[in-house]
């Protein structure tokens, strides 16, 4: 559990700056004039693209800590395995 939690937050926190540094984030704004007797007003909306590929590259990030960190941990089993074993 501790390692699906930690490479779950490294992938947060990598893949997020990641996908600022790598994607270009278009904030959506747009201005309402005067429409039906209302003062005009500034809209703004969420860029559900860059939301959608940040969370795919979260996602992808996390996936490649969890992986790394088993093989890392299964390489140092192998060798104190086979360390112990010659003595």
């Amino acid at each position: 559990m501790k390692k699906f939690s930690l490479s779950l937050l490294g992938g947060i926190i990598i893949g997020l700056i990641l996908s600022f540094l790598l994607m270009d984030y278009k904030d959506i704004r747009y201005e309402v004039r005067e429409l039906a007797g209302i003062e005009s007003r500034m809209i703004r909306e969420m860029d559900f693209d860059f939301a959608f590929n940040a969370s795919i590259l979260v996602i992808g990030t996390s996936i490649l800590i969890f992986v790394i960190w088993t093989y890392v941990e299964k390489k140092a089993d192998e060798r104190f395995l086979s360390n112990n074993k010659k003595s």
